[in-house]
């Protein structure tokens, strides 16, 4: 039995693998769609939608600091603003 679950393993790791690699967009859409909508399942529609929010400020945030764009700079463009 416990060849079989190692079988398995290893099946769903190389389908896994070759779908980042052929088809990114649709397995990250797909992740995210299951993903979100567990939550709004688990956690109803508004707890969902403002934990989603703020998960997407998160990753701007980061990548804008992977991209070594001062985010203080545009803070302070952004409040100077009349």
């Amino acid at each position: 039995m416990k060849e079989v679950w190692a079988e398995l393993g290893e099946k769903l790791t190389r389908f896994f693998l070759w779908s980042l690699a052929e088809h990114p967009g649709k397995l990250i859409g797909t992740s995210a769609g299951f993903f979100i909508g567990l939550l709004v399942v688990l956690l109803g529609f508004w707890k969902a939608f403002v934990l989603s929010l703020f998960t997407g400020l998160g990753f701007w945030l980061g990548k804008r600091q992977d991209d070594h764009k001062n985010l203080l700079d545009w803070l302070g463009r952004f409040f100077e603003r009349h």
